[in-house]
């Protein structure tokens, strides 16, 4: 790890740890600013970080969990030769055939100042390998562990769901390493890894959105906050309207997530008043119309091809087509229920860049 590195020890959930998380973007926070976290809007950290609101300081039961899960996980990966046969033989032989360290704070790269992360784990040097490659380590990687239950873990069969992918490479960029895993558990009975290799256009992306996001917003919002409450402290308030006008000006941009429906309704609830709509209003309002009558039809046609090819699987008496390596069709009865589900799951998938073309080629104007 470089030797340029920061490390700031601070004892989880104190107020200094939230102090300091105020001061700057962590790994976990990345894919918000990105816009790829569906649990959390880039708004909310932004007012977050400017202190407009409080921060959010619910330790939710499955974190909880998480958090207490995290030396097993780290303790049988150590084990893990790339196969779940292999790990549980070290196992059992107590033969320990990778290693990692445990990292007490936070890290900040001086090339980022705005960026820190929090480590679960490093892997070593010594004896480390990129399990892609089977190369040896050429610095210490970030070792992410995670608890999975089943409805999660689904999400991960395809690829690794963004949010991660991005914190990863985020402590990638901090610790200047090209590779990282994750470790997880799923309902305490499945133990997986996941390899990833650097990725240096997005590590560029993050380097240069988070830093206009940092700079360019929380920066002076920061500012506009602390003059707007000194000017309410001296009753000055056309001054203080001034600086609100400013805060709500920086406010990233919405987003389609329910989080930022959430963040809407908690910061500008309100009794309910009226204002004159106007033509850009009216267009947003007809787009929505638009888009619920296309969602709909889309979901119309999805229905005609499941039930084309579930014809089709009963017609010949079978409950799967398979095409070869290009994936397979199945309707099979679901566990424990007389439900009969179909399932679409081929590897020639469209990528989301794909889609959003298509979509594009809807014109939704009017």
């Amino acid at each position: 790890m470089k030797k340029e590195l920061q490390l700031i020890p601070i004892p989880y959930d104190t107020e200094e740890w939230h102090k300091f998380r105020l001061d700057g973007i962590g790994a976990s926070e990345m894919a918000t600013v990105l816009y790829m976290n569906e649990w959390n809007t880039a708004a909310r950290l932004y007012h977050e970080k400017i202190g407009s609101i409080p921060q959010q300081r619910e330790d939710k039961e499955i974190m909880f969990h998480g958090r207490n899960q995290e030396d097993y996980i780290a303790h049988l990966w150590q084990y893990w030769d790339g196969t779940i046969e292999g790990m549980m033989d070290n196992y059992k032989a107590e033969k320990i055939v990778r290693r990692c360290r445990r990292i007490n704070g936070y890290l900040v790269n001086p090339d980022y100042p705005w960026i820190f992360a929090s480590l679960d784990r490093a892997i070593n040097i010594e004896g480390g390998v990129n399990m892609k490659t089977g190369q040896a380590l050429l610095t210490e990687a970030p070792l992410e562990l995670k608890t999975l239950s089943g409805f999660s873990a689904r999400k991960w069969e395809e690829r690794v769901p963004m949010y991660y992918y991005i914190q990863v490479h985020t402590q990638m960029l901090v610790i200047d390493s090209d590779y990282a895993e994750i470790a997880m558990l799923q309902d305490g009975n499945r133990f997986m890894v996941e390899y990833i290799e650097r990725d240096n256009d997005l590590c560029n992306r993050i380097i240069d959105i988070s830093k206009s996001f940092w700079e360019e917003r929380v920066v002076p919002g920061k500012k506009a906050v602390l003059m707007r409450d000194n000017y309410d402290k001296k009753g000055l308030y056309v001054e203080s309207e001034q600086n609100q006008e400013i805060i709500d000006r920086l406010e990233p941009e919405p987003d389609s997530t329910q989080a930022y429906k959430e963040f809407m309704a908690e910061t500008y609830l309100k009794e309910r008043q009226t204002l004159k709509g106007d033509k850009i209003s009216y267009e947003i309002c007809r787009q929505d119309e638009m888009l619920k009558c296309i969602v709909n039809t889309l979901n119309k046609r999805r229905d005609y091809c499941k039930n084309s090819l579930i014809k089709v699987v009963r017609d010949n008496n079978v409950e799967e087509i398979d095409f070869d390596t290009k994936g397979k069709f199945t309707w099979s009865e679901r566990a424990n229920s007389k439900i009969r589900v179909a399932l679409i799951n081929i590897k020639d998938k469209p990528l989301d860049a794909d889609v959003e073309k298509e979509v594009g080629k809807i014109d939704l104007k009017y």
